[in-house]
């Protein structure tokens, strides 16, 4: 599917799973190397930035999640030139999906465009992306006060598996945003070159730039509080597996001079005392008793439990 909007001089393009006919022919009328037309038809694996003589080409992976438990990368391929701007993908990529909605909303309206050049269009496109991921960390950002509240309400085996899936989540939104360092600046760089949009594209540069830097930092700073909350909870779960063990050990401490007992009770010998006398099954059984108790007295005595 193609749509296209112009905002004063400027035309962007916009291609979603486009056909090999949609593709050429917009290939064809601005002029864009073959070579650009191959790298959108098959998926790249990592950032790419490529620079042209009248245009730059640039690949980039926006992380998205999916349920709070898992992420998937949505590629997206830019072509800008001083006239033209170009974006390919091939699944529904929202941010740029609202765009259009705000686009179709002002020409419907005959509201004049906020953003008629081609570095206030890209700009705002890529502004829009960032800050998506922003606001997906967000939602992210809640899930781990979710979390925290379990934790600190004795549902710390619960909590294991939400740690790590939060955790796994924002790992892979660092490294995609991690990846995007050097081409995105490649990419601004050669925008700012005399041949493109020069000096003057400089504040956009500084304020997409600033927008994936705000993105990368919340992602990193919600990684170091499921970093802690891992922590804390495997504190809790550690405590909570001593205490066990620890009921465990004098419960076990109680029940062996019990044994004992029964066992030397137990041995079948001609002459046993207490045996013979009348009511020694009582007998044994109080013994029983005040030793059990005896040992519970000493170990609360000595607040191990």
């Amino acid at each position: 599917m193609m749509t296209r909007h112009t905002r004063g001089k400027v035309t962007w393009v916009d291609l979603e799973s486009p056909t090999h006919e949609e593709l050429d022919s917009v290939m064809r009328e601005f002029g864009i190397n073959a070579r650009i037309e191959e790298e959108i038809i098959s998926p790249t694996p990592y950032p790419l930035s490529i620079t042209f003589p009248e245009y730059q080409y640039l690949v980039l992976h926006f992380p998205t999640a999916q349920g709070g438990t898992d992420t998937r990368s949505q590629e997206v391929d830019f072509i800008v030139g001083k006239k033209f701007l170009i974006t390919a993908r091939y699944e529904v990529v929202e941010p740029l999906h609202s765009l259009h909605r705000v686009f179709e909303a002002e020409e419907l309206l005959g509201v004049p465009p906020q953003a008629s050049q081609a570095e206030e269009l890209i700009e705002q496109m890529l502004r829009r992306l960032y800050g998506a991921i922003s606001g997906e960390a967000e939602q992210v950002l809640r899930m781990l006060e979710r979390i925290e509240q379990d934790i600190f309400s004795d549902k710390e085996r619960k909590t294991v598996r939400a740690i790590s899936d939060v955790s796994r989540v924002l790992l892979k939104f660092d490294t995609v945003l991690a990846r995007h360092t050097e081409p995105l600046g490649e990419f601004l760089v050669a925008l700012s070159g005399t041949t493109l949009f020069g000096k003057k594209f400089a504040g956009h540069a500084d304020r997409i730039e600033a927008e994936r830097d705000h993105a990368a930092a919340l992602v990193e700073s919600y990684r170091a509080v499921a970093r802690e909350l891992r922590i804390t909870n495997d504190s809790l779960l550690s405590a909570s597996q001593n205490e066990v063990m620890k009921k465990l050990t004098l419960m076990s401490f109680v029940i062996l001079p019990l044994t004992l007992i029964t066992g030397v009770f137990g041995m079948n010998l001609e002459e046993m005392p207490i045996i013979s006398q009348p009511g020694a099954f009582w007998i044994i059984v109080s013994i029983m008793a005040i030793a059990a108790f005896s040992f519970f007295l000493f170990f609360k005595l000595k607040r191990w439990f």
